[in-house]
């Protein structure tokens, strides 16, 4: 606290005790004398008057300093603490949930593929659970129904700030993030269908980023995030964080635990412009930073490969051929106004490794293509594209053994790309209506299309109506279109199955007890 004298008591002190004491003291017999003394009072009250304007001026500079500490936090010890303490946030976030993989009674088999004949092979032959009967099928096993279980969802927390560069108006920005582990103990990300090398629970496992940031021409940031091509889809779906989250459809090319086209991007550049009328757009950039030309190893830095999972997780070992990419690129536009917002979105991986879509797989064409030297086929692949020795025997080197071509471990590897464009618009009722219609692609020779599950469309619909101030009713629509082909994964496989579309119904109702709180 700062002490300040105070001279406006002391002024009126002054002047009492003057006009008290004068009676008293006063002898003069004279009228000048008497104009000469009131001359001297006259001056002694202008002085209290002027020292007293001056504290008052000074006082209002000590208030305004005071206000300016304890609103900005530019100074003083009060003023940093708070600005420190408004740095962090953070969501908890569990549901209870009740599940169903859907697949009770289905079963896998062995199939063949003849020219003109298609698939071949049993059909509509049960047996009992895991066991595999005469036509060589077997039922799912497993826990395929119900299943009750508690997630952690969304929760984490991080800290934010900033620091002014000097007296310019460009500011140093951060942030970086962690996830929670409310439900179950921080660790590996594993299970029976996804593995990855990356630590749940940890510091650093959510948005993390240092840049610069100014008011007139944007941000510019470097370190890992979502991409433009999601953030840019976000207010487009209630469900986040939810069952029935429009990226179980959207964005996921494969149809499986990884998104494709909604996931963070490690060793990030991009840069965010400001508001223009209504109007921004962001650019990402994330370098492969892979050693090897067909990306089949990790990146540089990273546990994971790029895309997710560890090397090995697809059906060829220790490779990060089951959806390592190099480069990436992220842009998006968008424009907002007070009911109504648009937005368009592209994004790009160069050489996405599938070969454990290849030889890896399930699909009856690739064993055909094999016993026939590669040769053949629907499409007729290139004569011993399937050769899976790494070395031949040429007749210019006497017999010897030389390095030869890898077949389809260099075949099915493409670029992967996917483009968006969603609306969401507000009505003065409290519906508030949003869509968006996406195409996936990933570019493959002819002869590989029948495998190509990874080209395809999408579309998204919700409609979110306010029930007063504090609940609210959504309900969604998710449709994937017919994908070229299928690679015959490990999990999900019948040939006999043609028009492999899929459509997804959420609904959803939500309650904010308070501004912070909500079911």
């Amino acid at each position: 606290m700062t002490r300040r004298n105070k001279l406006r008591p002391l002024a009126l002190a002054v002047a009492i005790g003057a006009s008290v004491s004068l009676p008293m003291t006063a002898h003069a017999d004279s009228t000048g004398d008497v104009d000469a003394l009131k001359e001297q009072i006259r001056v002694l009250m202008k002085k209290v008057e002027d020292l007293s304007k001056k504290q008052d001026s000074q006082e209002k500079k000590q208030d305004q300093i005071e206000k300016t500490v304890t609103t900005s936090g530019g100074g003083g010890h009060d003023g940093r603490i708070d600005k420190f303490l408004k740095g962090f946030y953070g969501v908890i976030d569990m549901s209870v949930d009740d599940t169903t993989k859907g697949m009770g009674g289905m079963t896998a088999s062995n199939y063949n593929w003849t020219p003109g004949g298609g698939f071949s092979g049993p059909q509509g032959v049960k047996s009992g659970p895991c066991n595999q009967n005469t036509y060589s099928q077997a039922t799912a096993c497993g826990r395929m129904g119900w299943m009750p279980q508690i997630s952690t969802n969304k929760s984490g927390f991080g800290y934010r700030g900033d620091h002014q560069i000097g007296d310019s108006d460009t500011k140093f920005i951060y942030q970086f993030e962690a996830t929670v582990a409310l439900t179950d103990q921080p660790g590996l990300n594993t299970s029976y269908t996804a593995q990855k090398n990356t630590a749940s629970g940890t510091l650093g496992t959510g948005d993390n980023f240092i840049g610069l940031r100014e008011s007139s021409w944007g941000a510019l940031k470097f370190g890992k995030t979502f991409a433009p091509y999601k953030k840019a889809q976000d207010r487009l779906d209630p469900f986040s964080g939810m069952l029935g989250g429009m990226h179980t459809i959207m964005g996921n090319s494969g149809g499986d635990n990884r998104v494709e086209f909604g996931t963070r991007l490690d060793h990030s550049i991009w840069y965010e412009s400001p508001n223009m009328n209504g109007f921004k757009a962001n650019v990402l950039f994330s370098p492969g930073q892979n050693r090897a030309y067909d990306n089949v190893i990790q990146s540089a830095g990273s546990p994971d490969c790029n895309g997710g999972n560890v090397p090995g997780s697809g059906n060829l070992p220790m490779n990060c051929d089951d959806g390592g990419f190099g480069d990436a690129l992220s842009t998006a536009f968008t424009y907002e106004s007070q009911k109504f917002y648009a937005e368009t979105s592209y994004e790009i991986h160069k050489g996405v490794n599938r070969n454990s879509d290849g030889i890896g797989s399930n699909n009856p064409m690739y064993g055909y293509y094999f016993n026939n030297g590669g040769t053949g086929g629907p499409t007729g692949a290139p004569a011993g594209w399937l050769n899976m020795s790494p070395y031949i025997t040429s007749g210019l080197n006497g017999g010897s053994n030389t390095a030869g071509p890898l077949g389809a471990y260099t075949q099915d590897i493409a670029n992967e790309w996917a483009l968006n464009f969603g609306m969401q618009y507000i009505t003065d009722f409290g519906l508030t209506v949003s869509g968006s219609v996406e195409r996936m692609r990933r570019d493959v020779p002819a002869y590989l299309q029948f495998q190509n599950e990874r080209s395809r469309d999408g579309t998204w619909l919700a409609l979110s109506q306010r029930l007063g101030e504090k609940s609210e009713v959504d309900v969604g629509w998710g449709h994937a279109d017919a994908t070229p082909g299928d690679p015959g994964g490990q999990h999900n496989y019948s040939p006999y199955m043609t028009n492999n579309t899929a459509d997804m119904y959420s609904v959803a109702y939500k309650h904010q007890i308070d501004k912070q709180l909500s079911w």
